[in-house]
């Protein structure tokens, strides 16, 4: 399972790329990925509206636990494209802001979680089987991030 230290390594990790990377994606708002059909921006939106993985996943397990459904009712692509759509008009700069600020109510959220409840198994959502919440909040948070960053870079590149 994955640690308490592990988790704040990797959002500290995510937001020190986003840092050394910052100058460049301002300037490259618009530069098409190397896959798939988004541009900067739109990845970056994608990552602002998922910044704080640390309540998006302690959310879903509540709901878990309390017997209701916690998947949305829309598809993974129909979720993406409203993250998307939901930031169209913000600036680069004022996404790159937004993600920082997650990450660090991502942080602060973290120190209320004990590790009774990191150590918690529940249901992927998306994918089958069960995965504690810790790896969850790293798989749905740093993670994730990580690999949107080297698509970003690639971009950039």
């Amino acid at each position: 399972m994955t640690t308490r230290d592990e988790i704040i390594a990797g959002i500290r990790e995510v937001d020190t790329r986003l840092a050394a990377l910052r100058d460049r994606i301002v300037a490259q708002g618009e530069q098409p990925l190397t896959e798939g059909t988004w541009v900067v921006r739109d990845a970056l939106s994608h990552l602002a509206a998922r910044g704080n993985g640390v309540d998006r996943v302690i959310q879903r397990l509540r709901l878990w636990e309390s017997g209701q459904p916690y998947l949305p009712p829309q598809t993974i692509d129909e979720i993406n494209a409203g993250q998307v759509e939901e930031r169209r008009t913000a600036g680069v700069a004022d996404l790159l802001d937004e993600i920082r600020m997650g990450h660090a109510a991502a942080l602060a959220a973290l120190e209320h979680v004990d590790d009774a409840t990191l150590a918690k198994e529940m249901p992927q959502g998306f994918r089958p089987g069960d995965a504690p919440v810790a790896d969850m909040i790293v798989r749905g948070g740093p993670g994730h991030d990580a690999g949107h960053l080297d698509q970003i870079e690639a971009a950039l590149t």
